[in-house]
């Protein structure tokens, strides 16, 4: 018997793509390197309204790939993840999803082990170019076999826990977890943040398709649905063919006592007995 809904999982104007980006914690998953307050600048190169994003930052030595989660302390950058686009000596640049002309400063961090990366981004799939991973926003997630699920409220007073399963058949996620526990033992990538992003294919960068044209609609980098936010809590199973991690929000209060401050004989001799008076 066929399958009657098989239209129903054809890709379309309206399906939606979910894409994952990973981003470490200082000092926690790696020993950082901070550059404050570098001078930017976004036009079109001319002084006009642009996507160009030009950073001023002396000797950086970074190379074209390189992801950033960027902190615009001044002007009016938007603050998120980038991925290097040029460089020269003294400046590189990345692309904004919107178009401004603006300036100020910005700061970031680096893994002081330049080829290693503070930020990971993924996809479950790849593209209909050339199979290979998918650009979104000027940034390439790699393709990765994963499942994401849990991310449904109940409405019952509880939080979701969703979880996050990787394919770990070439160890690659054993090899991130091997990096980030040399600079904190066992830590196993807790605490890192998770960002879910989705759009729709019509919204698509244009180099995911042959001729590099969307055949599905117009490429808008600035229409995707509302970014959800989660934390890892903890490594949930790792084994040769997998690994699995637990995710929390940001105000899930698993495991949190109240009073978080315990008073103990310590603090005051009567604690534990009763006195009549």
């Amino acid at each position: 018997m066929s399958t009657p809904t098989s239209e129903l999982q054809e890709l379309s104007n309206k399906s939606i793509i979910e894409l994952f980006s990973v981003e470490l914690k200082a000092d926690v998953h790696y020993t950082k390197v901070a550059k404050t307050d570098n001078a930017y600048t976004q036009s079109d190169g001319s002084g006009g309204a642009g996507t160009q994003i030009e950073i001023t930052l002396n000797s950086h030595g970074f190379s074209t790939g390189l992801i950033l989660s960027l902190d615009f302390t001044s002007g009016n950058g938007i603050d998120g993840i980038y991925t290097i686009q040029s460089v020269t000596t003294n400046t590189f640049t990345v692309t904004a999803t919107s178009s401004q002309s603006t300036s100020g400063n910005v700061s970031f961090n680096v893994n002081s082990t330049l080829t290693d990366p503070t930020v990971y981004l993924f996809h479950s799939g790849n593209n209909m170019k050339d199979s290979l991973d998918i650009v979104w926003q000027s940034n390439t997630y790699t393709r990765m076999p994963c499942t994401a699920e849990g991310f449904k409220y109940s409405g019952k007073g509880t939080l979701p826990r969703p979880t996050l399963t990787f394919s770990n058949l070439l160890g690659t996620v054993t090899a991130i977890l091997q990096l980030v526990n040399q600079t904190t033992p066992f830590i196993d990538l807790q605490g890192a943040k998770v960002t879910r992003r989705r759009t729709l294919s019509r919204f698509l960068d244009a180099v995911n398709f042959p001729s590099n044209v969307n055949p599905y609609g117009t490429p808008d980098p600035a229409s995707e649905l509302p970014k959800e936010i989660y934390f890892i809590d903890r490594k949930a199973t790792e084994t040769r063919n997998i690994v699995s991690f637990e995710m929390v929000t940001s105000f899930d209060l698993h495991g949190v006592g109240a009073p978080k401050k315990l008073v103990t004989r310590d603090d005051f001799a009567g604690v534990g007995t009763f006195v009549n008076f």
